[in-house]
């Protein structure tokens, strides 16, 4: 569906961040209707917060000539991309709908659409679409293309398939958790047998690499993300359970979606005071909604001033009491339903949308 003219009525916005990215092209698809990719280049305006930016070009820029026919929907995620689509809409006379995933860091007011996952903790609003997983297809079948190395069918079964993340603020891939990381790993392997699947991200330490590799004791292969997308794909297939690295929603999703047996691997933190500072500040506006705390966290998170609050942890948990970690195909079935919902609502925006 993708094009290179002016004429679609979905344009997505491309920003730094390569799950964010991916998330986008999901639901662009999905939508079934033709849409325009539009890479966005951003400088060092750009870290500011987009209240203090206004409505202008200073904090980006693009290769691709923006103009008329303005879109029916703008779809962007975080913050970088903010003053881009609120551009974008300007330039339409009003009529072109901004949709951010995750998190805007802006007014919350300023958009038609947020869809949203609860590490991100973002209050209830009518215009806020709070997710259990973030917009993914489930894995793609097995396909020649997606061909595991030759020595695969030697490996013995269970196969163990393990993605490492890395340095996500404010958790760290440092090298003590690496070598635990790979003493469970070896643990796992022991008690259930089988072949451990190692596989690392962009975001992997190079001496993380390293001490995984050597501290590995078991019947273990280690993939590089330089393989590339369809290997990881076919591992998503093949695995008969997973470990995950606890720092990214996108590989945690993506084990999920296969309804096989998923656990979290813990990382060290750097700077945890401030994260639990703000999970305690969000639960107490959750208990107490009209208390002074709670107040006053919704309307900093409204003006978009919690740019700061975001805990992993209260995904995890809710995941967990939700049993989507158990492979019992409840994840499966819960991110249709919720990839139903939020197409339509975008659906239902698009349709609204002046000619």
């Amino acid at each position: 569906m993708e094009h290179c003219n002016n004429a679609e009525p979905v344009w997505v916005l491309l920003g730094k961040w390569h799950g964010d990215n991916q998330q986008l092209l999901a639901i662009a698809r999905a939508l079934n209707r033709p849409f325009r990719e539009i890479p966005l280049r951003f400088n060092a305006l750009s870290h500011l917060p987009p209240a203090f930016l206004g409505i202008n070009r200073l904090s980006w820029d693009t290769e691709v000539p923006l103009g008329p026919p303005w879109p029916k929907i703008v779809l962007a995620a975080g913050r970088r991309s903010v003053p881009a689509a609120r551009w974008i809409r300007q330039r339409s006379g009003g009529s072109t709908r901004l949709v951010n995933v995750n998190r805007p860091w802006a007014p919350l007011h300023w958009f038609d659409l947020i869809v949203t996952t609860p590490q991100y903790a973002l209050p209830r609003r009518p215009n806020v679409l709070c997710n259990l997983m973030p917009f993914l297809p489930p894995p793609a079948d097995p396909s020649p293309e997606m061909a595991l190395p030759a020595n695969a069918v030697n490996l013995p079964r269970p196969w163990t398939v393990v993605l490492v993340g890395g340095n996500s603020r404010p958790m760290v891939l440092c090298d003590a958790t690496a070598a635990a990381l790979a003493a469970r790993v070896n643990e796992e392997v022991l008690q259930r047998g089988g072949t451990a699947w190692v596989v690392d991200s962009p975001r992997t330490p190079e001496s993380a690499k390293t001490i995984i590799a050597q501290g590995l004791r078991v019947s273990s292969q280690i993939v590089h993300w330089q393989a590339g997308k369809p290997i990881y794909n076919a591992l998503l297939n093949a695995g008969d359970r997973f470990v995950v690295t606890e720092d990214s929603a996108s590989m945690m999703t993506e084990a999920l979606l296969t309804g096989r047996p998923v656990s979290l691997f813990k990382l060290a933190r750097q700077g945890a005071w401030l994260r639990r500072a703000s999970a305690d500040w969000r639960l107490a506006s959750l208990s107490k909604p009209g208390s002074l705390k709670g107040r006053s966290f919704d309307l900093l998170a409204e003006l978009g001033l919690l740019s700061g609050v975001r805990d992993l942890g209260l995904l995890h948990q809710a995941l967990a009491d939700a049993g989507m970690f158990d492979g019992n195909g409840e994840a499966r079935r819960l991110a249709s339903k919720e990839r139903a919902e939020t197409l339509a609502r975008m659906i239902q925006l698009i349709d609204s949308t002046p000619a």
